[in-house]
C-alpha cells in the first residue's frame, strides 16, 4: 500500500466503514492535482500539503484510515507491478479497481490498455488507449499504441491516420520514443500491401534507435516482399542479436524469418540464382533435356521449407500463445505434403483465437487438400462472416478462392466460379484465383473462357507450372493438341519443384498422352518413362507407355508394360483390353482371349475389346481349321 499523505491517530476514524461521498473523491482529485504541481515547487508542497489535509478532512475520511478497497494509490500501483510482472490477469483485476475508484487518470487507463494488449485483448485494449487520450491527448506514445492495437483488429486506415498524428504532436513519449510510431505505423502499411512505403518507415524507426529490434523484424519482412532476401534475413538475424524488444517479442523475428524463407523457396527467380546443376549420374533418369537443375531446386526447395518451419518451432517455443505463429507453421506444414499435422496447426491457432479469419482460411485450404469440402466450405464461411479480420498477404480474397475451391470439389462449379470471382473483384492480381477460375471454366465446358483465364494467370506468373498445366488440359479439350504439347513443356520448364499440384510426373504423363495422339511415339515414349522413372507405381505411365509402344508396334515391350499396370490396378477394363490387343498381335490367341474377356466382364459395354474377341476367336478357328487341313 501507498504511503498515506495524512494520518489520525483517532481510533474511531479510522475503524469507519461508511462509503466515501461524492465530495470525498472530488477533493481527492484536487488534493492529488495539488500535490503534483507541488512536486515541481517546493514552496507550493508545503502549502498543497496543507491545502489537502484540511481538504481530506473536511469532505472524507483519511487515505489512511480508508481500507483499500477504496485507495486509488494502491489499486495503481499494483497495476503497475503486476504488468511489469506479467501477472496480466491479476493486473487487469487491480487496474479495473484503480480506473473505477478514479476513471480520470490517464496513467490508470494507460496501464489498463498495456495490460489488455498483453492479453491480446486489442478492440478492449484500444478502448482504454482511447480513455487515456481523452484524459491527455498530447500522449505520443499512447496514440503510437492506439495506432498498434487498430493494426491487430485489421483496421488499416484508422492504424496509419493514429500513428501518423502521434507523430505529428511529438508530445509526451514517456519511456518510450517515435521508433514504436514509425514501427507501427510500418505493420500498417504492410496490412494496406504498401510494401516500399512500410520500409521507409522501419528505417525511420531505425534512425531513432538502431537497436530496436521490431523494426528490424519488421524490416525483414518488407525486404523479402521486395525479393531482398539475403538482406531480409540479414535483419531478422540482427534483430535476434539486438534484443531490443520493447512490448514485443523475439517471436516475430522468428516469425518473419520463416516467412522470409517461404518466400525464397517460392520466388521465381530462385531458379536464375541458384546456378549449380546436378551431377547428371545422380538423376533417376538421363538428363537429356537439362532438367539436372530442377532436381537441385526441389531439393534446395525442401531444405528451405524445412528451415523456415524450424523457424517457427522457434517461435512457439519463445510464445506457444502466438496464433499468427501456429497458423503459418501449418502452411508450411501443408507446403510439404504434411496436411494431417497442418490442419492441427489450424486447429491449435484457433483453439487460442476462435474467429482469426487467416488460420480458419488456412484451415479450409488445408481441408480442401485432404478432400473434406464440406468442412472446407463451412470454415471459409466462418471465416469470411465471422472472422476478426485479421488476414495474411492475400487479404479476405484467400478465403473467397479456398471457399471457391470446395465448391469445385462438391461438383457445385456455378458457385464456385462466383467465389473464385470475388476473390478476383477483391485482388485482380491474385494468380491463384485466376488458376482456379480457370479449372472451374473447363469443368463447365467453357473453354475458351478457360483458356482467357489461363492466360490471365500466366501473365502474372510466368512460371507458374500449374497455370501452363491447365491451359494444355484447356487446350486438349479443344482439340488443340499442338498448342497442348507446347504448354506441357512450358509446364515442364516452370515451377513444380515447389511442390504440390502438378506434380513432374503429372506433367510429362499428360504430355505423353498428347503425344501420342499426334502420333509422336517415340517421345511420347521417352515422356511416359520419365513419369515412370518418377513414379513407378502410375497406373497412367505405365499405360501410356504401352500405347506409345503398342503404336510403335513393339507389341512385346507393350504387353509387358500392360502387365505392370495391370499388377498395380488389375479392375481397369481398358488396361485388360490393352494387354489382349498387344496379345492379339503377337498371336498369342488363348491368352489375348483370356484378357478381352476379363476386360468384358469388367465392363460389358466396351465395344472396342469386344470387337477384338471377335478377331481372336475367328483367328483360333482358323488356326485349328488349318491344322485340320480344312480350307
Amino acid at each position: 500500500m501507498s504511503t498515506p499523505l495524512f494520518s489520525n491517530p483517532s481510533s474511531d476514524v479510522r475503524q469507519t466503514s461508511i462509503p466515501p461521498a461524492p465530495l470525498y473523491k472530488g477533493g481527492n482529485e484536487l488534493c492529488r492535482l495539488v500535490l503534483r504541481v507541488g512536486n515541481a515547487h517546493q514552496k507550493l508542497w508545503q502549502w498543497g500539503g496543507s491545502l489537502c489535509v484540511l481538504l481530506t478532512t473536511l469532505v472524507g475520511t483519511p487515505v489512511l484510515a480508508q481500507d483499500k478497497l477504496d485507495d486509488f494509490d494502491y489499486w495503481a500501483s499494483l497495476c503497475t507491478t503486476l504488468l511489469d510482472a506479467e501477472q496480466y490477469e491479476d493486473a487487469l483485476a487491480a487496474c479495473d479497481q484503480a480506473v473505477g475508484l478514479y476513471p480520470n487518470d490517464p496513467e490508470a487507463w494507460h496501464n489498463r490498455g498495456d495490460v489488455l494488449a498483453a492479453l491480446d485483448r486489442h478492440a478492449e485494449a484500444l478502448v482504454s488507449y482511447e480513455q487515456t487520450l481523452r484524459q491527455d491527448p498530447l500522449y505520443s506514445l499512447v496514440q503510437s499504441k492506439r495506432c498498434g492495437m487498430l493494426v491487430a483488429l485489421g483496421r488499416t486506415e484508422d492504424a496509419i491516420t493514429s500513428c501518423e498524428e502521434g507523430l505529428e504532436i511529438d508530445g509526451e513519449w514517456g519511456d518510450g520514443t517515435p521508433a514504436i510510431a514509425w514501427y507501427n505505423r510500418g505493420a500498417a502499411l504492410v496490412q494496406n500491401n504498401q510494401i516500399p512505403e512500410s520500409l521507409d518507415s522501419y528505417d525511420w524507426a531505425l534512425r531513432i534507435d538502431p537497436t530496436y529490434s521490431p523494426a528490424l523484424a519488421g524490416r525483414c519482412f518488407s525486404l523479402s516482399q521486395l525479393y531482398r532476401f539475403e538482406s531480409a534475413l540479414a535483419a531478422c538475424d540482427q534483430a535476434l542479436q539486438m534484443d531490443n524488444w520493447d512490448h514485443e517479442s523475439p517471436a516475430l523475428a522468428w516469425i518473419n524469418r520463416g516467412r522470409t524463407l517461404i518466400a525464397l523457396a517460392r520466388n521465381p527467380n530462385l531458379e536464375q540464382n541458384y546456378t549449380i546443376y546436378a551431377d547428371p549420374h545422380n538423376l533417376p533418369f538421363p538428363d537429356t533435356n537439362g532438367q539436372g537443375n530442377k532436381v537441385l531446386l526441389k531439393r534446395r526447395v525442401a531444405e528451405l521449407y524445412n528451415e523456415a518451419l524450424e523457424s517457427y518451432n522457434r517461435a512457439l517455443a519463445i510464445d506457444p500463445n502466438n496464433e499468427w505463429a501456429w497458423t503459418e507453421q501449418g502452411t508450411v506444414l501443408g507446403l510439404m505434403g504434411r496436411n494431417t499435422e497442418s490442419l492441427s496447426s489450424q486447429d491449435w491457432a484457433l483453439g487460442l483465437s476462435e474467429i482469426f479469419a487467416y488460420a480458419l482460411a488456412n484451415k479450409c485450404n488445408t481441408l480442401n487438400r485432404l478432400g473434406s469440402y464440406e468442412d472446407a466450405l463451412a470454415a471459409c464461411d466462418q471465416a469470411i462472416q465471422e472472422g476478426d479480420n485479421r488476414w495474411g498477404t492475400e487479404g479476405p480474397a484467400f478465403a473467397w478462392n479456398q471457399r471457391g475451391n470446395a465448391f469445385a470439389g462438391l461438383f457445385r462449379y456455378d458457385e464456385g466460379l462466383a467465389s473464385v470471382d470475388r476473390a478476383i473483384s477483391l485482388r485482380p492480381d491474385y494468380a491463384e484465383a485466376w488458376l482456379n477460375r480457370s479449372v472451374l471454366l473447363w469443368l463447365l465446358g467453357r473453354y475458351p473462357d478457360a483458356f482467357l483465364s489461363t492466360q490471365e494467370a500466366i501473365a502474372l506468373q510466368p512460371q507458374s507450372s500449374r497455370a501452363w498445366y491447365n491451359q494444355g488440359r484447356v487446350l486438349v479439350s479443344q482439340g488443340k493438341l499442338g498448342e497442348a504439347a507446347i504448354a506441357y513443356r512450358q509446364a515442364l520448364d516452370g515451377d513444380f519443384y515447389l511442390g504440390g499440384q502438378p506434380s513432374e510426373e503429372n506433367i510429362r504423363v499428360n504430355l505423353s498422352a498428347v503425344l501420342w495422339r499426334l502420333g509422336q511415339y517415340n517421345e511420347g515414349l521417352s515422356q511416359a518413362e520419365r513419369a515412370i522413372a518418377l513414379d513407378d507405381v502410375s497406373v497412367l505411365a505405365w499405360s501410356n507407355k504401352a500405347l506409345n509402344l503398342m503404336s510403335s508396334g513393339r507389341y512385346t515391350a507393350a504387353s509387358e508394360a500392360y502387365q505392370e499396370a495391370l499388377a498395380l490396378d488389375p479392375t481397369d477394363a481398358n488396361l485388360w483390353m490393352g494387354l489382349g490387343i498387344s496379345q492379339r498381335a503377337l498371336k498369342d490367341y488363348a491368352n489375348a482371349m483370356a484378357s478381352l474377356q476379363q476386360a468384358l466382364e469388367l465392363d460389358p459395354e466396351l465395344e472396342q475389346a469386344q470387337t477384338n474377341l471377335d478377331a481372336v476367336i475367328e483367328a483360333i478357328a482358323e488356326e485349328a481349321a488349318a491344322a485340320a487341313g480344312t480350307p
